[in-house]
């Protein structure tokens, strides 16, 4: 069993920025990772809140954290599942499909995963016309119709990114105001991104791929069908919080781990941080400032320096 100091589960940007702490306190860190380093931020089509960068892609902004982790030396262990937890006692095990690992502490960063609709039709056409990244299909749907579903901020830049690239897109919400940046609203409307209000999508139809979908305004209590090539769904995300549930991880309601202001958890040496937490902000910087405080706090729960608080 592989001995660590600190190990830090997901290589998003809170699991990159724990990395990165952790290295240059002097502890011994490892970062695992299911997929590759970026985790869902990496889907974004364009950032434009993040300190520093204008405007950039996820996948860029994700790919200079890696590159920043691998030149302080970060251990990432890429296509590595964790498959359970136990983090009882003062050593932390940590279970994967490969292998073992035991630490002193460790930091939970493993993000959410995408919410799907669960309306018909959606599991029949996934990647056939249903998408959940326009930076990785949109070029599919160059000069075609889309729908984006959804309406916050990843709703709102997923149609302002497919704008230059289909030939129409609309955004169906199913309130009457966005719950995206203004900035962003007012982008769509420079746009033309037409907004379907109080519209909720009930089922995705086609062939051998999506060729419309059933509308249903949940005002007017009126049902539509309309032609669409592609449907891409930003309705949400669900956090990978199960197995360090499992682990004894105290959960709110909806499944985020409950932290408290140094990002402890209720476990003595078990950390969060990121989208996987009960913030309520779920944004990049909101993941890279908790995996500071986490990775902080951690060194000092490990190393017991004179000015560390208990």
């Amino acid at each position: 069993m592989e001995q660590w100091e600190l190990v830090i589960i997901g290589a998003g940007p809170a699991g990159l920025t724990a990395g990165l702490y952790g290295v240059r306190s002097g502890l011994k860190t490892l970062v695992i990772e299911e997929k590759i380093p970026g985790g869902t931020a990496a889907e974004s089509p364009l950032i434009e809140n993040y300190p520093g960068f204008p405007s950039i892609s996820g996948q860029e902004l994700m790919a200079r954290m890696t590159e920043h982790c691998q030149k302080f030396g970060v251990p990432i262990k890429q296509f590595e599942k964790v498959i359970a937890l136990d983090l009882a006692g003062e050593k932390k095990r940590i279970k994967t499909e490969s292998g073992e690992y035991e630490a002193k502490a460790v930091v939970v960063a493993s993000g959410c995963s995408l919410r799907e609709l669960g309306v018909p039709g959606e599991s029949e056409f996934r990647g056939k016309g249903v998408s959940y990244c326009p930076l990785c299909d949109g070029a599919f749907f160059r000069g075609k119709n889309v729908l984006v579903v959804g309406g916050g901020n990843s709703a709102a830049v997923s149609a302002l990114y497919l704008s230059n690239i289909a030939a129409n897109v609309k955004l169906a919400h199913r309130r009457d105001r966005l719950r995206a940046e203004e900035a962003y609203v007012r982008d769509l409307l420079n746009k033309n991104v037409e907004i379907l209000w109080n519209t909720e999508v009930k089922e995705i139809k086609g062939d051998t791929s999506v060729r419309s979908v059933v509308l249903f305004n949940n005002k007017t209590g009126e049902t539509s069908e309309l032609k669409i090539d592609g449907v891409f769904i930003q309705v949400g995300e669900i956090p990978n919080s199960q197995i360090a549930k499992e682990a004894g991880v105290k959960v709110d309601e909806h499944g985020y781990i409950i932290v408290d202001s140094r990002q402890r958890t209720n476990i003595p040496g078990v950390y969060a941080a990121g989208d996987v937490t009960a913030a309520p902000v779920k944004q990049v910087g909101v993941a890279v400032g908790q995996a500071i405080i986490a990775t902080i706090d951690a060194f000092g729960y490990i190393k017991r320096p004179y000015h560390y608080r208990s």
